[in-house]
Parts: C-alpha cells; sequence; structure tokens
C-alpha cells in the first residue's frame, strides 16, 4: 500500500538517519534534500526507496563517509573528479558546482568524476545548473543492467542521462534511463507486488518477464553475467529502435568512465571494492550564443506551443517537466507517496541507529 507522508517531517528524519552514520549535518542535510527533491517530483523509484540499498553499502563499506572528492585533472573548462567512494549525492553536488563555476567563468564546465557511488536521480544534478540560469547535462553508469541488441546477457548499466534548461514558467527537465526503464522502477513494482506492464525485463535476450512473484529470474537482474536483463530504450528489436538505447548507454560510457579513465559498466558487478559508479556533469551557458533572455523566452514560447498542439481525446500534452512539477505542488501540499515497504526498512535503519522513527513519522 501507498501512502502520503509530510515531506518536510520525512526530510528531518532522513536527516537524522545520515547524521547518525557520521556524516555532517550539512552532508546530511543535502543527502537528505535530493532524495526527498527525488520523491517529490514523482520518481519514487530513486527518492527514500533507496535507503536500504545505501544503508547496505554503507555498512559493506562500500560507501565511505568521510571521503571528499579531489581533482585529479582540471582546465580552465573541464575537470577529473576521484570521488573516493564517498556518497553519490555529495560526489554530484561538489562536481556539477564545479561544473556551474566554470561555466560561469568562461562559458562551459565538464566535469566527469570517478569511483564514485549510486548518486540518484541524473536530473536533480542537471536541474541544479538550470536553478542558475545555465544549461545542465549529467548522467551515470552503473551495474550491469541493460541487455545490449542480440545479446542474452547484460553488459552496460541503465546508464541514464537529465538534461535540463531554464525555462518559463518551470524549467525544462528530461531524465531517462538509456533502458526501458531503471532498475528501481522493477524494485518499486515487486514492493507494490504489482506484474510488470510490458517488456522491460528479458530472460535470455528474447524472453519476456511479466510475473513479479518469478524471484528466482527477477533476482538474477543484480547478478553478474546472468542471462535475464533490463531491455534497452525501444526494446529487443532494431524494428523498435532497441539499437538506439544501446548506442545512448554507450555515449554515457564515454562521457563517465572513459573519459574519467575509469570504470566502465561490466566491471561493476559489485565483486571489487575499488570499482565505482562514474559520472558526468556538464554546464553551458546560454549566453555564449547570444543574448541569454530572449534564448530562454524563445525556448519558453517554443513549448508552450507544443503544450498547445490538437491533443488525442482524453489526453494532455505534457512537456518534459510538467508532470514533475505538478507532482511537486501537490506533494508539498498533501505529502510524498512511499509504499509500505520502503517505510518498513526505513523504520528499520532508524531504529537500528537509535533514531526516533516515531518522533517525526507517525
Amino acid at each position: 500500500m501507498i501512502k502520503k507522508y509530510d515531506s518536510k517531517k520525512m526530510q528531518q528524519l532522513v536527516l537524522k538517519i545520515y547524521e547518525a552514520y557520521g556524516f555532517s549535518a550539512a552532508n546530511s542535510e543535502k543527502i537528505a534534500h535530493t532524495l526527498i527533491y527525488t520523491d517529490m517530483h514523482g520518481i519514487e523509484s530513486h527518492g527514500v526507496q533507496r535507503m536500504a540499498m545505501y544503508d547496505k553499502f554503507i555498512q559493506n563499506g562500500k560507501i565511505k563517509i568521510n571521503s571528499i572528492p579531489e581533482i585529479v585533472k582540471e582546465t580552465n573548462v573541464s575537470a577529473v573528479i576521484d570521488a573516493h567512494f564517498g556518497i553519490g549525492q555529495l560526489n554530484g553536488i561538489y562536481s556539477m558546482e564545479l561544473a556551474i563555476k566554470k561555466a560561469k567563468e568562461h562559458g562551459i564546465g565538464i566535469v566527469t568524476t570517478k569511483k564514485s557511488g549510486h548518486y540518484g536521480i541524473a536530473g536533480f544534478y542537471a536541474n541544479m545548473a538550470a536553478e542558475k540560469g545555465l544549461i545542465g547535462m549529467s548522467s551515470t553508469n552503473s551495474r550491469p543492467g541493460m541487455v545490449p541488441t542480440n545479446s542474452t546477457q547484460p553488459f552496460i548499466g541503465t546508464n541514464p542521462i537529465g538534461f535540463a534548461m531554464p525555462a518559463h514558467p518551470h524549467n525544462f527537465i528530461l531524465d531517462f534511463a538509456t533502458t526501458t526503464v531503471p532498475q528501481g522502477k522493477i524494485e518499486v513494482y515487486r514492493k507494490l507486488e504489482k506484474d510488470l506492464p510490458a517488456f522491460w525485463v528479458a530472460k535470455d535476450g528474447v524472453n519476456p518477464i511479466h510475473d513479479h512473484t518469478n524471484n528466482q529470474d527477477l533476482d538474477l537482474l543484480r547478478v553478474p553475467k546472468s542471462n535475464v536483463g533490463l531491455t534497452p530504450l525501444g526494446g529487443i528489436s532494431e524494428l523498435t529502435g532497441g539499437h538506439k538505447g544501446f548506442g545512448l548507454g554507450i555515449i554515457v560510457e564515454i562521457f563517465t568512465s572513459i573519459l574519467s579513465q575509469g570504470d566502465v559498466s561490466s566491471e561493476n558487478d559489485g565483486s571489487n571494492p575499488e570499482i565505482g559508479p562514474c559520472q558526468s556533469f556538464i554546464a553551458i551557458d546560454p549566453a555564449i550564443f547570444g543574448n541569454k533572455e530572449a534564448i530562454i523566452t524563445r525556448f519558453s514560447d517554443y513549448l508552450q506551443e507544443i503544450r498547445e498542439l490538437p491533443a488525442v481525446p482524453g489526453h494532455t500534452i505534457y512537456v518534459h517537466g510538467d508532470k514533475e512539477q505538478i507532482s511537486y505542488l501537490d506533494a508539498k501540499e498533501n505529502g510524498i507517496k512511499v509504499d509500505d515497504a520502503t517505510i518498513s526498512e526505513i523504520k528499520s535503519i532508524a531504529t537500528r541507529l537509535g533514531v526516533s522513527f516515531e518522533e517525526y513519522l507517525s
């Protein structure tokens, strides 16, 4: 069952949990903000639902609490960061802030970060740039999840791409996995005891898995070199464009692991503690192309033209960011949606760390 919870109270609880792990108050606030931001924008797969996974990584040392990101190569417009396995949200904020600083000074900033951790949604970091009046992009590789076209074995990560640009009445934000759905969405459906409604998961490269109770196969999504994986964006066939999602996943590898000389998805199978995700952060100042306000206004007008196109009866035309804004306004008024299984996980973590769950959520 899904219930709604006060976002401010939930954020305070999450903050206290991360303080109990040993993160500073300032860093705990940043981590909590990214998680609640995600849930408030309707992306339940990557919000507080991810806390159980982070808890596991903190306990087994995969996430190192006191790590500090280090610049290992830098130019006026670029940098390579070694994150030393700190938590992904802090690495992402540090890296995008550096990209933004370079874009403000030189028109563009590109930062690629290695040995990081799962950083949540790519769109959060892209929107950091948009909130500063810049175009933002971010992507990350991950553990192998995607089955390349005509393969029977996962090799590429879900490798999402986030893009954001300032617009009126709210920013344009596009955030998508290069698989049909991210791993987290499978986890949410299993928690809610719902069957998978489309060809999201492939066995032996061609056979769909829909039954959420098929634990024997679905559990293999986390097993290296198994015969179960996520379909590329576009599906398993070139006829439906699956090779395009496959290709986009490779592009993400270029901007994350290849340019940083870090670890590619296929190396990140969880067996080696010295291997971790790589990420990229790009900020571009529209002013290098002309009048910034004129560019943003033209883009905003363009998006509005799309919204006002004739719509299929019973449907509304949304551009990217519209649904997230609707979700944000609803969550601000009525609370964020969290399923019972996730609440149980959070309560267990809080209890173990000596944080009073009931003080924040009843």
